[in-house]
């Protein structure tokens, strides 16, 4: 039988089977890319698909996506070391793609799981903006929320209670509240 050995730090090494590793992350796939059909109202939980709808964004590739978010943070994180990135204003997926596990906001926001999903991710500038005209309620007014963008060197924030999107210093904790899309 053939496995896929995984290095958990330590010492420690998990070994499944390689028909396991790829049911797996073949239906993952398909979660991550099936289209969710019919017209959706605007703070609305979808079923089935981790949270409530927040609205589209046309994305740089071309494509329009729905936005999902839950309706909790999963905690407060500072948004990781020093360094040179080049992150994307809109694609917040592939910006926390990029992000290893040395970037506590980013890994906090890929840990999330809900309805089977495991596709959550930081957002990017632009769609955290789009909740925040859409579903402003839905976030705590006390704090600001990161986001996977960069100006220059520091991470944008947005904070809820007046509206702003500004850069903060990268060691700072700010809530961190994950999104998922799926193409439309």
């Amino acid at each position: 039988m053939n496995t896929v050995q995984f290095d958990l730090g330590g010492g420690a090494v998990l070994a499944l089977p390689t028909s396991t590793v790829a049911e797996k992350l073949i239906g993952s796939l398909k979660q991550a890319t099936a289209p969710v059909t019919g017209r959706h109202k605007i703070g609305e939980y979808l079923s089935g698909q981790g949270g409530i709808y927040i609205g589209n964004i046309q994305g740089d590739d071309g494509v329009l996506y729905g936005l999902i978010t839950p309706n909790q943070d999963v905690g407060t994180a500072a948004w990781g070391p020093e360094g040179d990135l080049d992150m994307s204003a809109w694609d917040g997926l592939s910006n926390t793609n990029a992000l290893s596990d040395k970037y506590p906001a980013a890994k906090l926001a890929r840990d999330y799981e809900a309805d089977g999903h495991c596709d959550f991710y930081l957002p990017s500038r632009r769609e955290m903006m789009v909740a925040l005209a859409n579903v402003p309620n839905l976030f705590e007014k006390s704090s600001w929320y990161w986001t996977s963008s960069l100006r220059g060197s520091y991470p944008w924030a947005v904070a809820f209670e007046g509206g702003s999107v500004d850069n903060s210093y990268r060691f700072t904790e700010f809530r961190v509240r994950p999104f998922r899309r799926f193409a439309i």
